[in-house]
């Protein structure tokens, strides 16, 4: 509500994939890298809540 009402930024550091799926833009970090980014568009909480997970999983089984 904040960022349409004011025109303003919020940044919300989470790893909670539930709270994440409100926001219209995610990031996600490993060792401090920008290793995915993902944008909202259209999507509901549902559809964007499963794909953050999809990502997440996908980052977490990562090898080095």
């Amino acid at each position: 509500m904040l960022n349409k009402t004011f025109k303003t930024t919020v940044l919300m550091i989470t790893h909670d994939p539930f709270a994440a799926s409100y926001c219209q833009r995610v990031i996600f970090l490993r060792d401090g890298k920008i290793v995915n980014e993902m944008f909202k568009g259209e999507q509901s909480e549902k559809e964007f809540f499963d794909r953050i997970l999809t990502i997440q999983s996908a980052i977490g089984s990562d090898k080095r």
